[in-house]
């Protein structure tokens, strides 16, 4: 049994079933559950105040364990002369002849860069960014691969421009003891390089039991694993109905009912989200009132004293992503090695106010077996 997906989810059986009415061919619904995750969204509650330890949080500073420093990114001096001059457009020629000459001795002493240099390693210290705390027990009533206990850090090496992304995940067993974020140092970005300016807001997180489908036009054969897990669904018709209900995957989007966050533009889930609204819970008049809409079109949907309905959190566990029409897990298989069907998005947060999407890829197995040290990253583009 694949825990992974909602059709093996007791609590996800009324989500499912709603999402697989809409298909009016039953064979297509049949091909579409084996795509349908058993996935947590995750909403912003309030505003992060650091009173609790280990809680789960998205931004801001980590919890982290008793005798564990904040992570970095040990960064040489050429590898620096290389970001500086990817991200501001001069030649390597020019960096060779006039920042050697006049800008090295200010440059490491210069408070505007504020990186610690390392001696003993001839490198600078760049702190990652955290992006979110994942308290294991919070969520283990929502699903069933997650650690039971514990927290998962989140962190993302990202010290230039460039979209080359590495992320890291930490496991913090449930005994350990915590140091509050509150008391880290503020780590030191560079502005110029790396601004921390995505993450610098901190929200406590609530998770709710939700189902992602993946967007239908994916499963072709530039995703060959998806491509073969549909045609393995549809492996007892006879083929001419298989290769029609393959071709009806590219437009499946057009027999499905429009829902509510489907209307809505990404600045507007996401204002959603940081007013701490979350779905199910009720609207009431004074915050209806209250709340500088920045859309009419968002203030129009919304209905005071009534529950909200459903919309993507900012951020979710194992859902689907979206990298150039390719699924993130098959670039996490040609990085990291193996089958593409064997990774998972572990976890996706909104990146950015330009809805930019994060992906966390994990193996499988390494999940199962609770090593997070083989973490592939990747936007949604």
């Amino acid at each position: 049994m694949d825990m992974l997906l909602a059709e093996n989810s007791p609590i996800r059986q009324q989500l499912l079933e709603q999402k697989l009415a809409q298909f009016k061919d039953p064979n297509l619904a049949n091909v579409l559950s084996a795509f349908i995750r058993s996935s947590v969204d995750l909403y912003p509650c309030a505003n992060e105040d650091y009173a609790q330890l280990g809680n789960s949080r998205l931004g801001g500073l980590p919890d982290l364990p008793v005798g564990m420093d904040y992570p970095v990114t040990l960064v040489g001096r050429e590898e620096m002369l290389d970001g500086y001059v990817e991200s501001f457009g001069h030649t390597r020629e020019f960096i060779n002849e006039h920042w050697r000459e006049d800008w090295q001795d200010d440059w490491e002493t210069d408070e505007a860069h504020l990186w610690d240099w390392d001696e003993a390693a001839q490198a600078f210290r760049v702190p990652m960014q955290f992006i979110a705390q994942i308290n294991c027990s919070e969520l283990k009533a929502l699903q069933s691969y997650l650690p039971r206990e514990g927290r998962l850090l989140f962190f993302l090496e990202r010290w230039r421009f460039s979209e080359m992304l590495r992320g890291h995940v930490y496991y913090v067993a449930e005994d350990q003891q915590l140091n509050s974020g509150k008391a880290i140092a503020e780590p030191k970005f560079d502005d110029a390089i790396c601004a921390n300016y995505e993450y610098e807001a901190a929200y406590q997180l609530q998770g709710i039991a939700s189902i992602k489908m993946i967007a239908t036009d994916m499963i072709n054969s530039d995703n060959p694993h998806l491509f073969t897990l549909a045609k393995a669904r549809l492996q007892a018709l006879p083929e001419p109905q298989q290769a029609m209900l393959l071709e009806a995957l590219a437009v499946v989007d057009d027999e499905l009912v429009p829902e509510w966050q489907d209307q809505l533009k990404g600045y507007e889930l996401i204002q959603l989200n940081e007013h701490g609204f979350i779905p199910g819970q009720i609207l009431t008049q004074s915050q209806w009132a209250n709340t500088e809409w920045q859309s009419s079109n968002l203030q129009a949907l919304l209905v005071p004293e009534q529950p909200l309905p459903y919309y993507n959190g900012i951020a979710s566990i194992n859902g689907h992503g979206d990298s150039g029409y390719k699924a993130p897990e098959l670039h996490a298989a040609a990085e990291l090695g193996g089958n593409a069907e064997d990774y998972l998005v572990l976890l996706k947060a909104v990146y950015s106010e330009h809805s930019m999407q994060l992906n966390f890829i994990i193996h499988r197995d390494d999940l199962a077996l609770g090593k997070f040290d083989r973490i592939y990253c990747i936007y949604d583009n």
